[in-house]
């Protein structure tokens, strides 16, 4: 529904503690944008604000439109509109809050798989065994296997893409991915080994695990090392190649 705010409301929206956790760098240069948009054109969309009181003290927080906000409370007192029209929603849980927001969020574009970790970790600690995945994937992600695309360790550790995104992380088999994670990052950092590579690895794994076949990850980790220095792969383009390639390196006498 719409609703009609005074700035001295939205302002209050904006303090540093009123702020979605996942969502509180505000760009100046994208506020400056706004603000020359917002002199020349009128305001030409409302913002989006949650009535998230069911489960958050805030009570209202932006849901969208954080930078518009910005820019108008920031406007000169003679340009700045005393009151202006908002959509408000209300929510019943944080899972509504970033569906909405991965869908409308504040620079039109769809969130990726680092969006929604970010968010997650950062606001859904209601949640507190699926927060403790996501806490330690967040981790992985950040602190350990810097470098390694967040969708590729999703896919590791994971059971469901559709269940990370939606808030119930759940993980495959948390010691075997976090070796498969270990050999990935060197293969990423020590031979610079991309997208395809890196897939063709994880499908070989886990059609190893799939297929109930032990992994000796010291004898993979010595193998692949060793046809890598000698750039046995050269000629490898592609992830079902690397797969193969992985096979073979693995299995030969």
């Amino acid at each position: 529904m719409t609703e009609t705010i005074t700035i001295k409301q939205l302002e209050n929206f904006l303090k540093e503690k009123n702020l979605l956790e996942f969502n509180r760098t505000i760009s100046q240069k994208h506020v400056e944008k706004m603000q020359k948009s917002v002199l020349n054109c009128g305001l030409l969309r409302s913002p989006v604000l949650g009535d998230v009181s069911a489960f958050d003290k805030r009570g209202i927080v932006i849901v969208d439109g954080q930078h518009l906000c910005k820019a108008i409370t920031t406007l000169n007192p003679k340009d700045r509109p005393k009151k202006i029209n908002v959509i408000l929603k209300k929510y019943n849980n944080k899972r509504e809050v970033i569906n909405d927001i991965s869908k409308l969020n504040n620079t039109q574009k769809t969130w990726n798989d680092e969006n929604y970790l970010d968010a997650w970790y950062k606001y859904g600690k209601e949640d507190l065994d699926h927060w403790t995945n996501y806490s330690y994937l967040y981790s992985k992600y950040n602190d350990v296997f810097d470098g390694l695309p967040c969708g590729y360790l999703v896919d590791v550790y994971s059971i469901s893409k559709s269940g990370f995104r939606e808030g119930t992380l759940e993980f495959r088999d948390k010691e075997f991915s976090d070796k498969l994670a270990q050999l990935s990052y060197k293969l990423k950092k020590d031979y610079n080994k991309g997208s395809f590579a890196l897939q063709g690895l994880r499908f070989w794994a886990f059609d190893r695990l799939n297929s109930k076949k032990t992994i000796d990850w010291e004898k993979l980790n010595s193998r692949l090392s060793w046809a890598l220095k000698n750039n046995e792969d050269i000629r490898i383009q592609g992830t079902e190649d690397f797969r193969d390639f992985v096979s073979n390196t693995y299995s030969r006498v």
